[in-house]
């Protein structure tokens, strides 16, 4: 009997967001469902900035919000312009609803200003399918 393995949505856990919007129209909508995206303002989620801190998977937009799935294993769309996600390693997103391998940081070296902008564990990558499947946490 042949098995496979298919982690994505195991332990889900989703929150609830408003929309940021950019001259009056919101900058998320159904087309970006399943979309990378990030914190823009206090309980406000928009794609982010390339580089930026994964918050969680676009799940559901209407009327202004957004439902992220902020932990859990959820599968994104990856950068292919970018270095590919390693499997034990954090993403960054590329604020465009993707996302890519967070650089590294040299041994000894500071932390970048704001911090480390890695997040979550890449369990799974899908090179064929440019997909990475990572345990938010």
């Amino acid at each position: 009997m042949a098995r496979s393995v298919d982690n994505n949505g195991v332990g889900a856990l989703y929150a609830t967001f408003q929309i940021d919007t950019t001259a009056g129209a919101y900058d998320l909508t159904t087309d970006n469902l399943c979309d990378a995206v990030s914190l823009s303002a206090s309980n406000e989620v928009d794609h982010g900035s390339d580089g930026g801190v994964l918050l969680g998977r676009l799940e559901h937009v209407g009327d202004g919000l957004a439902t992220v799935q902020i932990a859990g294993v959820a599968r994104f769309a990856v950068n292919t312009g970018e270095t590919e996600p390693v499997v034990g390693n954090g993403v960054v997103v590329d604020g465009a609803g993707k996302v890519y391998q967070a650089p590294a940081i040299a041994e000894g070296s500071d932390v970048p200003a704001g911090g480390n902008p890695a997040r979550g564990t890449v369990i799974a990558v899908d090179s064929t399918n440019h997909t990475c499947d990572i345990l938010l946490g």
